[in-house]
């Protein structure tokens, strides 16, 4: 690592200590196999430190590996038996072939998509109404506006009584489903 540090901060440095490191390593090496073999106690006490260490190191990633290895298969036993992937697959097919021929509803058999659509399309109309409406009466005379007011007003409340119905109906439907859920 130092010398990275060193090689970042300056070229000219590091080939110098690289020389040094070099030299180091080759008065710490035998030059031959006699003076090995004459001075055995320092050179072992020099590696026996780097030795330990090293199996230190070796011998903590078996250690947490296995704990770890013990503990994967208990959180994910659930993905290992064939027969509950097999059903989860048949599961998931089923609802997916409910989904593509319509018979999902999201609120019960009373709540179809369709019913949402057409209330849905009921209130776009109501607001375009209102709008077309609106839109009407600044072209009368101030004298009409008043009578055209109170009749825009009666069509337009005749037609959020009947939206408010359906909404309502969507609504009970709805209600029924949740607590037929939580019952069943």
């Amino acid at each position: 690592m130092e010398e990275r540090k060193i090689k970042r901060r300056s070229p000219k440095s590091s080939t110098s200590h690289s020389a040094q490191v070099a030299n180091s390593k080759k008065s710490s090496v035998p030059v031959s196999k006699s003076t090995a073999f004459s001075n055995p106690a320092p050179q072992p006490a020099v590696q026996k430190p780097k030795l330990k260490r090293v199996i230190k190191e070796k011998a903590k990633p078996p250690g947490s590996e296995a704990k770890g290895a013990q503990a994967a298969p208990i959180q994910h036993s659930f993905l290992t038996d064939v027969s509950d992937v097999q059903e989860m697959e048949r599961g998931l097919l089923s609802l997916l072939n409910d989904f593509h021929s319509g018979k999902l509803q999201a609120f019960g058999n009373e709540c179809s998509i369709e019913q949402m659509e057409h209330v849905r399309s009921m209130q776009e109309k109501l607001a375009r109404l209102n709008l077309e409406l609106y839109g009407e009466m600044e072209e009368l005379p101030e004298d009409k506006r008043k009578l055209a007011s109170d009749s825009n007003l009666d069509r337009l409340l005749s037609d959020v009584s009947t939206g408010k119905a359906e909404i309502m109906e969507l609504a009970h439907s709805k209600a029924q489903f949740r607590k037929t859920a939580l019952l069943g």
